[in-house]
């Protein structure tokens, strides 16, 4: 989340040279989490995250001050972060980023790590190997589901 530069910056930041070249611009945090949820009947699938529990995918924003300033809950667990951001963002009344005039500079781009491989993406046979570990896992819980919802109906 961007904001223009000015006495907005927190002290925290603006008296440190260890934070300041790469926070100055910030006004908060953006992160998702799962909700642990009780969902019944046929939806229980979608709302099974990567992890194999149920669970809503609620996005949060929150300032220096750690007061939330948007919240959006309700996506299925088995949403991707994407998804939900890009509803938030998309929503007549969704969460809104400061923009920046073409005129000015954009001094805050975040400096990118590439020494470590590690600490910025997975290979692609990391992914591939953790997708079809969670698509194993869907499919023995929902196996184990059908069980549960056929004795839940007699």
């Amino acid at each position: 989340m961007l904001v223009k530069p000015g006495s907005a910056v927190p002290a925290k930041i603006r008296e440190s040279t260890r934070f300041y070249p790469y926070f100055k611009d910030c006004i908060g945090a953006i992160d998702g989490t799962h909700i642990p949820a009780m969902v019944t009947g046929v939806d229980v699938s979608s709302y099974r995250n990567r992890h194999g529990t149920i669970s809503q995918n609620v996005l949060a924003a929150c300032n220096f001050d750690l007061e939330f300033i948007y919240v959006l809950s309700g996506w299925e667990g088995s949403a991707h972060d994407s998804r939900v951001l890009n509803d938030a963002l998309t929503r007549r009344n969704g969460l809104k980023f400061p923009i920046e005039l073409e005129n000015e500079s954009s001094s805050s781009s975040l400096p990118v790590n590439e020494g470590d491989p590690e600490l910025v993406f997975q290979t692609q046979e990391q992914q591939r190997a953790h997708a079809n570990e969670w698509r194993v896992g869907i499919a023995l819980n929902m196996w184990r589901d059908i069980g549960h919802n056929d004795t839940n109906e007699n």
